[in-house]
């Protein structure tokens, strides 16, 4: 069990239906997992001043341990801007989602030893109609996270 001191602006959820139910949109569940098993279900409820998200104006993480999926309404040109502009690395790629438009990146390069900041995960992100997804992680390659995101379909 973690001593971690809870997060005001995230609320825990037990099983996807309990997730589900935070938030305004189906979640995806993807089905190739790398063998991995859902490790906790984060809704963001709160804002940064702790006033109470509308259930449309969440989003949902879900922690796989290797890596976390991420999922928000953001509305169509949002999602857009936040999947195939919004830079998450270096070197993006234009990749294909199950016929949805996405990018992948790698993952950074290996940060000196007395550098503070970590290195730089690999993500893919895509958009679908008003959603938003990302699916980054410090261990999986990018090309099994692009598995991962196009088994959610």
């Amino acid at each position: 069990m973690s001593s971690a001191k809870p997060n005001p602006h995230f609320a825990n959820a037990s099983s996807w239906k309990e997730a589900a139910k935070l938030v305004d949109f189906e979640p995806l569940r993807p089905r190739d997992t790398r063998g991995l098993e859902v490790q906790s279900f984060y809704v963001h409820v709160r804002d940064h001043k702790k006033r109470e998200l509308s259930r449309r104006s969440r989003s949902l993480e879900v922690h796989y341990g290797e890596f976390v999926l991420s999922q928000a309404r953001k509305g169509e040109s949002e999602a857009r801007r936040w999947a195939l502009s919004t830079s998450y690395g270096s070197d993006p790629r234009s990749v294909d989602v199950a016929g949805r438009e996405g990018r992948m990146y790698p993952p950074g390069p290996e940060p000196e030893p007395d550098d503070i900041d970590p290195r730089m995960p690999a993500v893919v992100t895509w958009c679908d109609g008003e959603m938003f997804y990302l699916v980054a992680s410090e261990g999986l390659d990018a090309e099994s996270l692009l598995a991962i995101a196009q088994s959610c379909y």
